[in-house]
C-alpha cells in the first residue's frame, strides 16, 4: 500500500472550489456515528442500521472530529480545506483553506485545532476562531493520518509511511511511542487511557497500554482506517477495504453495522453529549475553623473543556446586608478522586487578568476566584477562612460558554 492509495480520489485542481454542502435531513444527535466515505459524510443515527447522507460536496474528506460544544470539523484533501458544521442544525463553511492535504484533526482541552497534512508531514496549531491563529507545532513528521489526545494534554499521531506512532508533549516535545507498524492510520483512546491504532497495512487493531505495551485487540479487519469509541465502550472502526463499518465490544467481539461493496469508508467520529454545566449558588455560614464542600457536575464528553469560574465571596456581602461576611475566603478546587486541581486565596494573586476579562471578578480584592477549563465529570469546592475566622460565605460556579 502506498501513499497514493492512502489520498486516493484526489481531483484535478481546476475541480477544487469549494461549493455549498447539502443540508442534513435529520438533526444530529449524542451517539450518532458520523464516517467520511468519498465525497460525502454520512451519518448511522443511534449507532446502527443503514447509513444517511448528512452532507455532500467534498473532494476527499478524511479525518473528523466533534468538539463537544455544537461543532463538527472535517479535512478534506481535496479541498486543501477543513469544512466545520454546527450541530445540530448541520449548516456547514469553511474553516480553514489554503492546508496542504490534510488529512488528521484533533482538538485539545482549551479549543485549539490541530491539522496535520499530508502533503508537507507537518501539524498545524489553529487557535480556536475567530483569530485561528496559525503555528507549526511539529515539522517533517510523515503523513500524519490519526491525530489523538490523551487525557494529560500529550498528542499521538501516526505516521501513515513511517510505520510509527510519534507522541508529543504539550510543549512540543517529540518522542516516538510505536514503532514497526504497517502503515498506521486511525487513533482513538479508550476511558481507562489504553491507544488504539487501526493498522490498515496487515488489517489488525492494536491495543498500547498507558506505558506503551502491545497487544493484539483486533485481526482480520481489511484495510481499517478510522476509529473512534462509544460511550458503552464499544470500538468503531471504518474497513476502507471491505466497504464495512464495524463494532468491537471492550472484549474484542466483533459486530457489523453496516457493509457494502459500494463503500469506501474513511474515518469515523461519535457525537459526543455536549458541555453543559449542573450550576451551584449556595450561601452557608462557616464556624471558625470550619469549612464550606459544595459539589457540582460538568457534563459532557467531548474533547473541548469548558470555561468554569469558581468563586467565594465574603467582605462584599456586607453591601447586601449581610452581617459577619467572612472576611477572607480561601478555596479549593477538587475532582471526583480529590486530586487537588487549584486553589486561591486573594484572587489577585493569580490569574488577575483572566478573571477580570469575565467581567466575574469579586469586588473585594480578599475574596476568591478560580479559573479553569474542565472536562466532564464530578468536581468538589471547597471554601475556608484564611484567618480561620468565622463568618458568611456564598460560593459560586459559572459556566463561561463557548
Amino acid at each position: 500500500m502506498t501513499n497514493t492509495l492512502f489520498l486516493r480520489s484526489l481531483l484535478a485542481a481546476a475541480a477544487l472550489a469549494l461549493f455549498p454542502f447539502a443540508m442534513p435531513r435529520a438533526h444530529a444527535a449524542p451517539g450518532d456515528i458520523f464516517e467520511t466515505n468519498e465525497g460525502n459524510l454520512i451519518v448511522f443515527r443511534r449507532g446502527a442500521g443503514t447509513p444517511g447522507t448528512f452532507a455532500t460536496g467534498f473532494t476527499n474528506p478524511k479525518g473528523l472530529v466533534f468538539d463537544g460544544n455544537g461543532r463538527l470539523y472535517v479535512a478534506d484533501a481535496g479541498k486543501n480545506a477543513v469544512i466545520v458544521f454546527t450541530i445540530p442544525e448541520g449548516v456547514g463553511s469553511t474553516y480553514l483553506s489554503g492546508l496542504s492535504s490534510p488529512t488528521g484533526v484533533a482538538l485539545d482541552i482549551a479549543g485549539n485545532l490541530y491539522v496535520s497534512e499530508a502533503g508537507t508531514g507537518d501539524i498545524l496549531k489553529f487557535t480556536p476562531a475567530p483569530e485561528k491563529a496559525k503555528t507549526t507545532f511539529a515539522s517533517n513528521v510523515g503523513a500524519s493520518a490519526g491525530l489523538a489526545f490523551d487525557a494529560n494534554g500529550n498528542l499521538f499521531a501516526s505516521d501513515f509511511n513511517g510505520g510509527k506512532i510519534n507522541k508529543f508533549t504539550p510543549d512540543g516535545g517529540q518522542s516516538t511511542f510505536a514503532g514497526g507498524l504497517n502503515h498506521p492510520a486511525g487513533l482513538a483512546f479508550d476511558s481507562a487511557g489504553n491507544l488504539y491504532e487501526a493498522d490498515s497495512g496487515s488489517g489488525t487493531i492494536f491495543k498500547f497500554a498507558p506505558d506503551g505495551t502491545k497487544t493484539t485487540f483486533a485481526t482480520g479487519v481489511g484495510r481499517p482506517y478510522g476509529l473512534a469509541f462509544l460511550v458503552n465502550g464499544n470500538l468503531i472502526v471504518a474497513d476502507n477495504e471491505n466497504g464495512a463499518t464495524l463494532s468491537f465490544t471492550p472484549a474484542g467481539v466483533k459486530g457489523n453495522i453496516f457493509v457494502s461493496d459500494f463503500n469506501t469508508p474513511q474515518f469515523v467520529a461519535v457525537e459526543p453529549e455536549q458541555r453543559r454545566l449542573l450550576n451551584i449558588s449556595s450561601r452557608s455560614f462557616l464556624p471558625a475553623g470550619d469549612v464550606s464542600i459544595a459539589g457540582f457536575v460538568v457534563a459532557g464528553n467531548g474533547p473541548v473543556g469548558t470555561s468554569i469560574l469558581v468563586r467565594a465571596l465574603g467582605p462584599s456581602l456586607a453591601a447586601f446586608g449581610i452581617t459577619n461576611p467572612l472576611p477572607d475566603p480561601v478555596i479549593e478546587l477538587r475532582d471526583a478522586s480529590g486530586t487537588l486541581l487549584a486553589s486561591n486565596n486573594d484572587w489577585k494573586d493569580t490569574q488577575q487578568n483572566a478573571i477580570a476579562g469575565t467581567t466575574l471578578s469579586p469586588s473585594s480584592d480578599r475574596e476568591s476566584a478560580i479559573l479553569i477549563t474542565l472536562h466532564g465529570g464530578a468536581f468538589t469546592a471547597i471554601v475556608g477562612s484564611a484567618t480561620g475566622e468565622s463568618g458568611t460565605v456564598v460560593l459560586e460556579v459559572y459556566n463561561l460558554l463557548q
